[in-house]
């Protein structure tokens, strides 16, 4: 079989390294790498600045117990700012606001009254675990009031005083949302622009790594979560400018892969291709830094000159062979580059501009955000969901940390209710991985605290300025590390916990073996309710080849001579849709399958085969989306196509059945006679034989398929 060899091993030998280095010994690789990208220095200090004026305050007025609680709302509500861009992230903050106040209130009353508490706690926690459904700021704002919930069931208040303990939370949390409103102006389009920026950077990495396979999945998700959030100050027309070029850029990534297609050959024929890839990458990339650049607006967009783009376009048509009619790809993509330097110019002229009446400016109504939002939570409690799943650990381990702390009368025993809830995910190596995280940074942190006040006894004035620092810290290395993240919050919490005159060595280890007990009933109770990677993985797989092979019948179809004599045919946003969910589909399956590989019991030869699958279908993307590129100038149209494009779908359909089979342990003979592809088609043109190639690329998806099975059905 072509290439077999080879898409056994490209997706899976990330997999087959970490299985033969032992799982035990990626996680600790996982805890200790630090994502330099998910640094959040500039955005940390502006939420950290959110617990100033409630401890000032608090101590200026005497009351620091109630300016420790207005801190924790602001520090809560500053997590969810993570989520999100503009209006979103307004929405989530205030949503949030609302959830960790009643959820302040409700947690005070209950506390008192076990058996109420662990009814509370299960209801938090099953809406909790819901969040998901409505996206990940409604994840982060829920999971914020199930966590403020814990905290406060520690005091045991009466309705008056749980009045106005809530309301300090309020107004800590809307501080912090007065932050976040008063930095709009300043972003203008920064974000925007790097953003599109870093799409056209990865697609000038794709250009120059001579690549054989389709594009990445994720390319383009970072440009489109800003660009479909935008911010509301920004002028209207670089807003547009920006997503035209976002959208240019998903039809460059279709050209690309033309290229890349026309590149595998051997010989002359390809040099040309390869001479282009690397031109077009040179080009990509530096409309990408220009987009991303650190410095400010109007001094890179001065950068961005009129002769420099014409030096940049020179530089291209000097050495490229003029378009012709046997590359007309060539003429294609040269007048995508140049329209994308276009576009980068009118955003410079634009981009700087703040536009106050912007702010008006919606983006569909409540009632549809709400209906959408509805009916993608109905779908998951109709199905046998793995967020569903979560959602009933996420009780468990509320009820039974909040039982065992009560049980054995521990000191600050909601610790270890919160931490489980904290260090549980959605799979095993991310739930041990966080608990060896959040256990190994509480004890360092908790350390680190207790000798420092051993040396001094600080006042309330350097409390403060030391809790502001350690909370910039903690939202700083939120996203980049996870152990570091749990140094900088054991620290926070114990340095506020000094604030309110609580032992800080007490504190510290109270803290420590309340974590380490959080930490073992979260995996435990993922251990007796698991949802393993590799159980998910067949039908993720399956719904891949289905989205892909609906995708390729698609473009197929659009070749037909039904549309040659039919003007503007061609339903360019159908084929765009079919695309998105490809690639959607193709990101899930990579992500579940490097999620397996550090579960216990994963055998080498799954992780393998399944990678052949996920390369191979990697390929027919890239024959797929060069297909399509053809469809973006005039193309020759064919008979049958139609039909062969039913063929293509059905046969992808059947191979997707027959996967899904294996992750339900059933036999796929079941499945029936594979679909038969037409057999008198005739490659009369260099098009047509990619055409032939790409439904023979479907076709070698069974032997793997195969394979797979043979594996996955004595597993």
């Amino acid at each position: 079989m072509k290439d077999l060899a080879a898409a056994m091993g490209k997706i899976g030998v990330t997999g087959q390294e970490r299985i033969k280095n032992g799982p035990w010994r990626a996680l600790l690789d996982d805890i200790a790498s630090v994502e330099r990208s998910g640094m959040a220095v500039s955005v940390g200090l502006r939420c950290a600045l959110g617990m100033l004026p409630p401890l000032i305050i608090g101590v200026a007025t005497g009351f620091v117990g109630d300016g420790v609680s207005a801190a924790v709302g602001a520090l809560v509500v500053g997590f969810v700012s993570f989520e999100g861009r503009y209006r979103s992230t307004l929405r989530n903050m205030l949503l949030a606001s609302i959830g960790v106040t009643i959820s302040a209130f409700v947690g005070a009353i209950a506390a008192p009254h076990l058996f109420l508490l662990l009814i509370v706690l299960a209801i938090w926690g099953l809406l909790g675990g819901l969040g998901g459904a409505f996206g990940p700021g409604m994840s982060m704002a829920a999971m914020q009031a199930v966590e403020v919930l814990v905290v406060f069931s520690a005091l045991g208040m009466g309705v008056e005083s749980s009045i106005v303990q809530a309301l300090w939370v309020l107004g800590g949390a809307l501080f912090q949302i007065v932050l976040l409103l008063l930095t709009w102006p300043t972003r203008r389009l920064d974000g925007e622009m790097a953003s599109v920026g870093e799409v056209y950077r990865r697609l000038a990495n794709y250009a120059r790594s001579t690549p054989r396979t389709a594009p990445p999945a994720d390319q383009l998700i970072a440009g489109a979560d800003w660009l479909g959030d935008p911010n509301p100050l920004g002028d209207p027309s670089a807003i547009v400018a920006l997503k035209e070029l976002f959208q240019l850029a998903q039809d460059i990534r279709l050209s690309l892969s033309a290229l890349v297609f026309e590149s595998r050959g051997d010989g002359d024929e390809s040099q040309w291709a390869l001479e282009f890839l690397r031109q077009a990458a040179s080009l990509l990339g530096a409309i990408g830094d220009q987009l991303s650049s650190s410095t400010s607006l109007r001094a890179k967009m001065h950068l961005w000159s009129r002769r420099r783009r014409r030096l940049l376009l020179t530089s291209i048509e000097l050495r490229v062979p003029d378009a012709d009619e046997s590359k007309p790809i060539l003429g294609l993509i040269s007048r995508q580059l140049q329209r994308a330097l276009d576009l980068v110019s009118e955003v410079g002229d634009l981009g700087s501009h703040v536009v106050l009446p912007g702010l008006s400016r919606g983006h569909g109504s409540l009632d549809e955000t709400v209906r959408r939002r509805l009916r993608g939570l109905r779908k998951v409690l109709a199905s046998d969901s793995e967020l569903l799943f979560h959602a009933g650990r996420l009780v468990l381990v509320l009820v039974v940390g909040t039982y065992l702390a009560h049980a054995f009368a521990l000191p600050n025993g909601y610790w270890v209710p919160m931490t489980a809830a904290v260090v549980l995910q959605g799979d095993f190596s991310g739930t041990v991985q966080r608990g060896l995280a959040r256990l190994g940074g509480t004890l360092i942190g908790a350390v680190a605290v207790t000798e420092l006040a051993a040396l001094v006894v600080p006042s309330h004035g350097i409390l403060i300025m030391v809790i502001v620092l350690l909370t910039w810290g903690t939202y700083a290395t939120y996203r980049a590390n996870y152990f570091l993240y749990s140094i900088f919050l054991t620290s926070d919490v114990v340095a506020m916990f000094a604030m309110i005159g609580s032992p800080v060595g007490k504190t510290a280890e109270e803290r420590a073996v309340a974590t380490a007990l959080g930490g073992v009933v979260a995996i435990a109770v993922f251990l007796l309710w698991p949802t393993w990677r590799r159980r998910l993985l067949p039908g993720a797989l399956a719904s891949m080849v289905r989205t892909q092979g609906a995708y390729a019948a698609e473009v197929l179809r659009a070749f037909d001579v039904t549309f040659a004599d039919q003007s503007g045919a061609l339903n360019v946003e159908e084929l765009r849709v079919r695309s998105v969910g490809a690639r959607s589909s193709r990101q899930l399956a990579a992500t579940l399958l490097e999620g397996m590989s550090t579960e216990p019991g994963t055998q080498e030869r799954a992780v393998t085969t399944a990678g052949a699958i996920l390369s191979q279908v990697n390929f027919c993307a890239l024959l797929a989306l060069a297909l399509n590129a053809e469809l973006l100038h005039e193309h020759q149209f064919f008979t049958g196509m139609v039909e062969l494009g039913d063929a293509v779908e059905a046969l992808s359909s059947y191979q997707a059945d027959r996967l899904a089979s294996f992750g339900l342990m059933s036999d796929p003979e079941e499945m029936g006679q594979q679909p038969s592809i037409p057999s008198d088609l005739v490659a009369s043109t260099e098009l047509y034989r990619q055409i032939l190639e790409l439904v023979s690329s479907f076709q070698e998806l069974d032997a793997l398929i195969e394979q797979y099975g043979s594996v996955v059905l004595t597993m």
